[in-house]
């Protein structure tokens, strides 16, 4: 007997779900950014204005909105030290991602993590288009980065983020929430020294990568 979409997607997210309960993590962003998937009952894509009911489970807002709130929940003073006390594009991010520091953290607590295979459950990362303030993509990084057997350039790791376009093995994928948040598998493009220089959207499938011309850049609250 052939199982019903919605019973496949169900099992998908469970699986996911699965996977996510095992993360084994004290960051503080991790631990907002799972609170949120783990408590949720209803998601959208959407951009402002957000609509964010922790207390029904609702959460109705596109990647920086996602961002934004798991990092204003993890620390306050971290989250207004990259906008200096206003709402940050995602273009505030980027730059103030990329003045830090690798080895030794701000005053806030950041440090950059310059290679995707270093990347850990709680790291910010970003995508975004020189010259424009927020066309690009933001995610949280959930999952211990691997090298694709299959692909030497690519560094497959599990994210969260909110997205009309699921990753691969995505919680996302048939469900009745299509959009919003969730978490999938996303590989990003390394050259031969690890920096980054481009994603495949669905990691391990994408048959090419994108987003090659662009800003991508991951920091890390240290507290």
């Amino acid at each position: 007997m052939t199982a019903s979409p919605a019973t496949t997607a169900a099992a998908a997210h469970a699986s996911v779900a699965d996977q996510l309960a095992s993360v084994k993590s004290d960051n503080l962003v991790w631990k907002s950014a799972y609170r949120m998937f783990s408590t949720m009952k209803s998601t959208e894509y959407v951009h402002p204005p957000y609509t964010v009911d922790e207390a029904n489970g609702t959460y109705k807002f596109d990647c920086l909105g996602f961002a934004d709130h798991a990092l204003m929940d993890a620390d306050m003073a971290a989250y207004t030290a990259i906008g200096k006390g206003a709402n940050p594009s995602i273009e505030t991010y980027a730059a103030y991602f990329s003045r830090l520091s690798t080895t030794t953290p701000d005053a806030a607590g950041w440090t950059k993590v310059a290679h995707p295979v270093d990347l850990a459950p709680g790291d910010i990362c970003l995508w975004l288009k020189p010259g424009t303030l927020d066309t690009g993509h933001m995610w949280i990084i959930t999952g211990t980065p691997a090298i694709n057997p299959k692909r030497s350039d690519e560094a497959l790791v599990r994210i969260l983020d909110s997205t009309g376009t699921p990753h691969s093995d995505d919680s996302r994928t048939g469900a009745a929430d299509r959009t919003g948040l969730g978490s999938g598998i996303l590989g990003m493009m390394v050259d031969s020294g690890g920096n980054p220089i481009g994603l495949y959207w669905e990691g391990g499938t994408s048959t090419g990568a994108g987003e090659k011309d662009t800003t991508i850049v991951c920091g890390r609250l240290s507290k």
